[in-house]
């Protein structure tokens, strides 16, 4: 099941809660007896490194009953098991980096692209946009962005560019593949800005008008059929995710009802605040093209194509459409175009950086890695190479992952 919450695509999978919830019962009928039975006068098997706080639980759980023990336990259960299955994509409007050679740092978030049901528009968008159904959404001609995900549950997603994988450069085939892997795994990939086209570099996606030759669509097809964006979701099987994320937490003494410790988070590359220009755009639908290089690793699945659950699977495609279009269509006007990386770099705002060290990175795909830029592309239908890009100068990149790179320092920033 898909939702549109907040101009944010959630992929929803309720049938997987039944099926955890009926799997920790079963574990339940043996682990709560055990629990109950236990001899009450012993030392907590946890280990508490401030002895007063370790005598203080021994004797808190001496005192406890056969009920509060029952209570403590469906609570703890409670927390482990989640409520709602869900993975929540959301498309961020960003800097567009120079194509100019250069590698550059992950630009920021800045605002959330608006979304809308193409059923709510039936009279007013194309009969194609109808038969694919999905969401409709507006990018200026040579505009940037990235998506980011959210969710805990770990569900494998395949992102197509007018149903060319953008991670493989493959035209797009139904389930999901290892060899080379055709998805990523939400809960594992924060985010990813465009298309997977070495090891730990990627090309960042940016619009261009569907039929001018520059989308990845066409250079790899030779046709402008879809335009768009595609997006399929697949959950972890309920049997595995119970065995790996569930099983061990569950309590199995009475010293596993005690606190959880404390956890730390780091800093978010959301929402940058940044103010807007005016930008004039002409009628066209939009496509997926490669702009500039960026740092980004993709990761290797670590869980296997044996934990994904094949047949809970849902798929959506996202129209894209220029300015005029969406006013068209909608009765709305689009968010106005963001500031270049030009001006960001004036403003001397940061960028920022990802890094982790427990996974393994793809290689990228050797098909994309052959394929032109929009600029590249534009050069050469009009017969000449044109002058490069102005690069921009990066002055700050914050790490917003749960590892620091090898021999980095963190920065300090007021």
């Amino acid at each position: 099941m898909i939702k549109l919450n907040s101009d944010q695509l959630i992929f929803s999978f309720p049938s997987l809660v039944d099926e955890l919830r009926a799997l920790v019962a079963e574990h339940t009928k043996d682990a709560l007896p055990r629990i109950l039975s236990e001899d009450r006068n012993y030392r907590a098997a946890r280990p508490w490194y401030d002895q007063d706080k370790r005598r203080s639980a021994h004797e808190e759980i001496l005192k406890r009953s056969d009920d509060w023990i029952r209570k403590a336990y469906a609570s703890k259960v409670d927390t482990l098991v989640p409520r709602e299955i869900e993975g929540q994509i959301g498309f961020q409007r960003t800097l567009r980096i120079p194509d100019d050679g250069k590698t550059y740092s992950l630009p920021p978030g800045l605002g959330q692209y608006p979304l809308r049901h193409v059923d709510d528009y039936a009279s007013a968008v194309p009969s194609r946009w109808l038969e694919r159904g999905g969401v409709l959404m507006p990018m200026y001609q040579a505009e940037a962005l990235w998506l980011n995900f959210h969710g805990d549950y770990p569900i494998s997603i395949k992102i197509g560019a007018g149903k060319i994988n953008a991670l493989t450069g493959e035209e797009w085939q139904g389930g999901l593949h290892q060899s080379p892997q055709d998805y990523l795994v939400l809960s594992k990939q924060p985010w990813i800005d465009g298309f997977a086209v070495s090891k730990g570099v990627i090309r960042q996606f940016v619009a261009t008008p569907l039929g001018d030759g520059c989308t990845v669509e066409e250079q790899v097809t030779g046709k402008g059929e879809f335009g768009g964006i595609q997006i399929q979701a697949y959950p972890m099987k309920a049997r595995i995710y119970f065995d790996q994320f569930i099983k061990e937490s569950l309590p199995d003494s009475l010293s596993d009802l005690l606190p959880e410790p404390f956890i730390d988070e780091w800093p978010n590359r959301l929402y940058c605040a940044m103010a807007w220009r005016e930008s004039e755009d002409s009628d066209l639908e939009m496509g997926l093209g490669m702009g500039g290089r960026m740092h980004q690793e993709i990761y290797e699945d670590s869980y296997g194509l044996a934990a994904w659950d094949l047949e809970a699977t849902s798929r959506c495609f996202l129209h894209l459409c220029n300015a005029l279009q969406w006013r068209e269509i909608t009765g709305t006007n689009p968010p106005q175009a963001p500031v270049t990386a030009k001006e960001y770099e004036k403003a001397g705002l940061p960028w920022f950086d990802y890094y982790r060290d427990d996974l393994a990175v793809l290689e990228g795909s050797k098909i994309l890695a052959g394929l032109k830029s929009v600029r590249e592309m534009r050069s050469e239908i009009k017969g000449h190479v044109g002058t490069p890009e102005t690069g921009v100068t990066v002055p700050v990149v914050l790490s917003c992952g749960p590892k620091k790179r090898p021999g980095q320092v963190r920065e300090w920033v007021e």
